[in-house]
């Protein structure tokens, strides 16, 4: 969608209107991150973001239900791609390193981390496994944990309650605790998740 698009929906719907207006206000005055344009908020929405954070346009929270948590630590970094959605009890904790690509869905109650933060027992292997990365154009429904070091590939879709503990490849559909590839996705060139 177009920018001149998003304007006019905005005038025309003053639920959107109000709601990019509070996304507008939130992240030009009382936000240390970068966003890009049309930030698109509504719901309660916590932002702790003592790294570097950057969100690129059109980054849609739609908290009803819960608030949302987004904690990038101090020396962290968090990436989040265009045209990204959170959907309410979205938590989302950059410890390292986190990279979220363009049009990526994430829905209710979903855990997203890049460390283990505590050892399991004494002389434990050490809790950080390398960024956590999560391609385009990928679909996390609701109740989704994605754990540290895992990448999960370009037009994924993720099944509700699963866990993530290992790679996806690109295109995959995956579910269940551990997540394993169930079938691959044809997804045509060029099309974008909505």
């Amino acid at each position: 969608m177009s920018i001149g698009m998003r304007l006019k929906q905005a005038y025309e719907d003053p639920v959107l209107a109000r709601r990019v207006m509070v996304g507008y206000l939130r992240t030009r005055l009382t936000m240390p991150g970068r966003f890009g344009a049309f930030p698109v908020f509504s719901g309660k929405i916590r932002f702790q973001l003592d790294g570097a954070a950057s969100f690129g346009s059109k980054f849609d929270i739609e908290a009803p239900l819960a608030g949302v948590l987004i904690r990038v630590a101090p020396g962290a970094s968090l990436t989040v791609g265009n045209n990204c959605s959170l959907a309410s009890g979205v938590q989302l904790e950059a410890w390292h390193d986190i990279r979220i690509g363009n049009s990526v869905l994430i829905g209710a109650f979903s855990t997203i981390f890049d460390d283990d933060r505590h050892d399991v027992e004494p002389g434990s292997a050490a809790r950080y496994k390398g960024p956590l990365v999560i391609g385009d154009n990928v679909w996390m429904p609701h109740h989704v944990t994605v754990l540290p070091g895992v990448t999960i590939g370009e037009g994924c879709v993720i099944g509700a309650y699963s866990v993530v503990s290992r790679d996806i490849p690109p295109y995959s559909f995956a579910a269940g605790s551990p997540a394993r590839v169930v079938r691959k996705l044809d997804v045509p060139g060029g099309w974008v998740r909505h």
